[in-house]
């Protein structure tokens, strides 16, 4: 028992002087970069300010004059006023969706009047086989639902809104629990 407590008190006294022993220095402290200012010092100067800001009466003291023939400037304008050059990227671009938006409506014209053009085609047949056949005409079924203008369901709408249960009351997400 008694060596015990002697390896205890022995491995205490290690851990403290490995402890102060084995401590990094502390690092040394760092000059100030600048040295204190003195009170009676004079501050530097103020910065001058940008070209261009004093007010100027007038334009320019001369007046530029036009160049007498001188060839118009190749190019256009775009939207927002900027000069574009003819043959530049953005200008190409421009050129060949227009060119693309051409061709989609004269598709969509051909493609309308292709159908008008069948549809009548085929109610002169079915006129034709009705009066060989001898059937007569039925009417033409009648819708359930009326037709609704933009008007009356805008006006539904509110009306559901209004005589509806309010927003607290709607439960409709499956995940919510009462």
């Amino acid at each position: 028992m008694d060596s015990s407590v002697l390896a205890i008190i022995l491995f205490a006294i290690m851990a403290i002087l490995s402890d102060k022993l084995g401590k990094k220095k502390p690092p040394k402290k760092m000059p100030r970069p600048f040295p204190p200012r003195d009170e009676d010092s004079k501050l530097p100067p103020p910065m001058p300010a940008p070209w261009g800001t004093e007010k100027k009466e007038g334009h320019i003291s001369f007046e530029i004059p036009d160049i007498k023939g001188a060839p118009l400037p190749k190019g256009m304008t775009d939207e927002g006023g900027v000069y574009r050059e003819p043959g530049t990227k953005m200008q190409d671009m421009l050129e060949v969706y227009r060119e693309e938006m051409a061709d989609k409506a004269r598709t969509a014209a051909y493609e309308a009047k292709r159908q008008e053009e069948e549809a009548a085609i085929r109610a002169e047949e079915e006129a034709i086989y009705e009066k060989q056949a001898g059937l007569k005409k039925s009417r033409p079924s009648e819708n359930i639902l009326p037709r609704f203008t933009k008007e009356q369901v805008q006006q539904s709408i509110v009306m559901a809104e209004i005589l509806g249960k309010p927003k607290a009351y709607r439960h409709r997400s499956p995940y919510r629990h009462r």
